[in-house]
């Protein structure tokens, strides 16, 4: 494993932090820093814990900064079915409901669907995948878009959506640096078939929009939709801490009648 100062500064780089706002911010000298950062220091639990709160590091990855100083992992990764995330579900369970007739759904943090709520089962029911490869590519948002016998086949400007998602794929992975799961996603994203190759090298223009419309058509339905993102605020837990929630909005008027249809 990557010593802990290399591990920190590559977080710190990837912030665009210079070592003394970074020392202000965790309340520690500039000079112990770059001992740290160097490996002529090692940090003492306390020290590791102010950094990566100062670097906004997820708290997975926080979890790994302490493991690399020789330290105990400080936040617990609680399945979301079990006791200790009840609130959570109850709380996820409420959201689901208040976005019916449109959809929403719940997923990870490597973008895997975890449940959804009515108005998005009868969407998806409208788009099926046409293998069983698709189906099991489906359960993830970000591959489901890219595979083409998932979700692919349907969107009407599949450039546009499946671009997007990648420029910002590019940009989490950057801003993440110890995340290997968001580049194992990527790898598979770019690996499916007739994928430009431009796609494969970070590109921040191609997020120059607020938002992109997906325009989704099959035989059966014909909607176009505007997505919003909604994360857990303040969590103490890695499951809850990577949780988010994805909802969808009608782009028209005439989407608007679609969904309140289904």
């Amino acid at each position: 494993m990557e010593r802990v100062g290399a591990q920190l500064r590559s977080w710190r780089v990837a912030r665009r932090i210079s070592q003394e706002s970074l020392a202000a911010r965790a309340g520690v000298s500039a000079k112990h820093l770059s001992f740290v950062e160097n490996g002529r220091s090692q940090p003492s639990r306390e020290v590791v814990l102010a950094l990566a709160s100062a670097l906004d590091v997820p708290l997975r990855e926080r979890n790994v900064l302490l493991t690399a100083a020789g330290f105990a992992a400080a936040y617990r990764s609680s399945p979301l079915e079990g006791d200790e995330l009840a609130s959570l579900r109850r709380a996820l369970d409420h959201v689901l409901a208040k976005q019916e007739p449109y959809g929403a759904v719940v997923v990870d943090g490597e973008w895997n669907v975890l449940r959804m709520n009515t108005g998005a089962s009868k969407l998806f029911s409208h788009f099926v995948p046409t293998s069983s490869e698709g189906l099991a590519a489906a359960r993830n948002l970000l591959l489901g878009t890219l595979h083409p016998h998932a979700l692919r086949p349907y969107i009407v400007n599949w450039t546009d959506v499946a671009g997007h998602l990648i420029a910002r794929m590019h940009r989490d992975i950057a801003s993440r640096p110890g995340d290997g799961s968001l580049r194992r996603l990527l790898a598979r994203c770019l690996a499916q078939p007739d994928v430009p190759t431009e796609w494969r090298a970070p590109a921040p223009g191609r997020m120059a929009a607020p938002f992109i419309t997906v325009h989704l058509k099959s035989p059966t339905c014909e909607v176009q939709l505007f997505t919003m993102l909604t994360s857990i605020g303040t969590p103490l837990d890695v499951t809850a801490d990577e949780i988010h929630i994805e909802t969808y909005f009608p782009a028209d008027d005439a989407s608007e009648a679609t969904l309140r249809a289904l």
